[in-house]
């Protein structure tokens, strides 16, 4: 792991597009112990508005407890918005299951439908989607459980790396 990484870090979270699935790795002395794997769903690219997940080794930049998208065509119109979301790249994300304002009224339902597609399918604009509960693991993982209330915009203590393959 250390030829792969130019930074140190104790914390890893690995990517298998091919297979929709996100494992997250923890150092203990000089073992690798895993954390959590689960299923998730990256981004696809074939058509218009759709950016495939970047592949390479990349740096958790910050996060956003709350993270709001906008309306397809729109550059100001809030749709909704994906929780506990980690960026790791430009405008990926590592992220909950997006929910919109219309299907926030019958939350539990939509993201038992949204989460049933978890690691079978790309399906998203770049970032990779992950179930409520893992993500919200992930999130307090990252910073070891270090959350600003007041800001929406944090940065963790220390160097987690994200790979994506």
């Amino acid at each position: 792991v250390k030829q792969i990484l130019n930074e140190p870090t104790d914390k890893l979270i690995v990517i298998d597009r091919k297979n929709q699935n996100i494992v997250t790795l923890q150092k203990s002395y000089d073992t690798w112990l895993i954390r959590s794997m689960n299923p998730a769903t990256t981004g696809l690219d074939k058509l218009p508005h759709n950016y495939p997940t970047p592949l390479g080794t990349f740096v958790v930049q910050d996060k956003k407890p709350r993270m709001n998208y906008l309306k397809l065509g729109s550059s100001s119109e809030i749709a909704g918005f994906a929780p506990y979301a980690t960026r790791f790249s430009g405008g990926g994300y590592i992220h909950g299951t997006p929910i919109n304002f219309e299907e926030n009224i019958n939350r539990d339902f939509f993201l038992r439908e949204k989460d049933g597609t978890l690691g079978t399918v790309e399906g998203t604009r770049k970032c990779i989607r992950n179930m409520e509960s893992h993500i919200k693991f992930l999130f307090d993982w990252v910073t070891n459980g270090k959350v600003n209330r007041k800001s929406n915009e944090q940065r963790p203590d220390e160097n987690v790396m994200v790979i994506v393959f």
